[in-house]
């Protein structure tokens, strides 16, 4: 009994902007064939029209997060935690753009600056589209519990879900060229990890009401969530232990004038 030939698995054409102008079709592009999209990338004439949908459609998901994450406390929330959100992204993204150019240089890439802006805008809005898919569970518990704690562990473990196959993006488009050098791109996508986290809680509160709007105050990401999960307020991590008088410290004028009588003046 003869088999069948088997059929050939067709090979998918690359998105172009003259093709597909459709949000929809540049999301579904980066869910299902990322190759492909990067492909019409690469390939198009017009590059820039690609860049523009992604940068629209990071924004667009990262406001949407954002508001779940204000959906928490609500009030002044509500705008600005979607504010906040933009803003941190949008600022940890440029000031990482100069380190991944660097580090994919390392990689013997022959992607050029171009090209890796355009992969960062596919990597941000692979994050977002991530982060729309996760908003209505995080969007449930933030209505039915009341736990700060409990709410960010939920927000973080998206986010470290988002960036790692977010940053996938840059690693197939590394592949795409032609380099299979990687390990100076996972480096750098440690680093991107970190100046978001930092970013977090630089830009505090995200979760949760203040009186401020931003606060002033430095401090480590892991000191903040430490302090955030025993419930310890800022007064009570900044308060000072109080110093003793002048008089009484060694060595200082003040109490040695006491004992020496040349010291006085």
């Amino acid at each position: 009994m003869n088999n069948p030939p088997p059929i050939p698995d067709p090979e998918l054409e690359p998105l172009t902007p003259q093709t597909d102008t459709s949000f929809a079709q540049v999301f579904e592009g980066l869910l299902k064939s990322p190759q492909n999209l990067i492909e019409g990338i690469t390939k198009s004439e017009t590059p820039g029209a690609f860049t523009s949908k992604l940068l629209l459609l990071a924004l667009g998901g990262f406001l949407i997060f954002g508001v779940t994450l204000g959906s928490f406390s609500f009030h002044e929330q509500l705008w600005a935690a979607p504010l906040k959100t933009v803003l941190g992204l949008a600022f940890s993204t440029i000031i990482c753009l100069p380190s991944l150019y660097v580090f994919s240089a390392l990689t013997g890439t022959t992607l050029g600056i171009k090209e890796i802006i355009q992969g960062m805008a596919g990597a941000l809005a692979l994050m977002a589209s991530l982060l729309l898919g996760f908003t209505p569970v995080l969007w449930v518990f933030s209505q039915s519990t009341t736990s700060e704690t409990f709410f960010g562990f939920l927000v973080l473990a998206t986010w470290l879900i988002a960036v790692f196959f977010g940053t996938g993006f840059l690693l197939k488009m590394l592949s795409h060229s032609g380099t299979e050098k990687k390990g100076p791109l996972k480096i750098w996508i440690g680093i991107f990890l970190l100046v978001t986290l930092q970013m977090s809680t630089t830009l505090r509160p995200l979760i949760g009401r203040s009186e401020s709007f931003f606060t002033t105050e430095k401090r480590f990401f892991l000191e903040h969530w430490g302090l955030a999960a025993t419930g310890t307020t800022r007064d009570q991590a900044n308060k000072e232990i109080p110093r003793p008088n002048d008089a009484t410290v060694k060595g200082s004028k003040r109490g040695d004038s006491e004992k020496n009588p040349f010291l006085d003046e």
